[in-house]
């Protein structure tokens, strides 16, 4: 048993540092909430939009857009025993703009599949998943969606 306590307690923080390193590489260390979101809400595929993939390795992540409204939720899943995390981000360009920065929290996936709530996605601006493989140590995000 010692021996789980510590790959248990090696692997929680090396899962720390994979999360402030995710944080950092993608939004240089600040999360930010959207001005309006719902909490996490059903994985299904229907508003999938096309093209806005990533895959790093054994893990993709994928944006789904409500029709309702037009806000949008990234989804990751994982499998073969990747580990990985997934983030959604914002761009807006023109008065009031910024660059991308995070506005869902980061989730951590294993051999699973998860969604971000519904976030904002209005005029000039733009979303997009990203993800990294703690497995391999890779990292990328997807094309936008405007």
């Amino acid at each position: 048993m010692p021996f789980l306590r510590t790959r248990t307690r090696t692997r929680s923080a090396a899962l720390g540092v994979a999360i402030a390193a995710t944080t950092t590489l993608f939004v240089g260390g600040t999360v930010q909430a959207a001005p309006a979101q719902t909490s996490q809400s059903d994985i299904s595929v229907q508003g999938y939009i096309p093209g806005k993939d990533v895959v790093v390795g054994q893990c993709k992540g994928w944006l789904n857009k409500r029709t309702s409204d037009g806000y949008v939720q990234a989804l990751g899943q994982s499998w073969n025993n990747h580990e990985c995390l997934f983030v959604l981000q914002r761009k807006r360009v023109g008065s009031g703009g910024y660059d991308w920065k995070a506005v869902s929290n980061a989730y951590w996936i294993l051999n699973a599949k998860k969604a971000t709530g519904y976030h904002w996605n209005g005029t000039n601006a733009g979303s997009r998943v990203c993800l990294w493989n703690y497995t391999t140590g890779g990292s990328a995000c997807g094309d936008a969606a405007w």
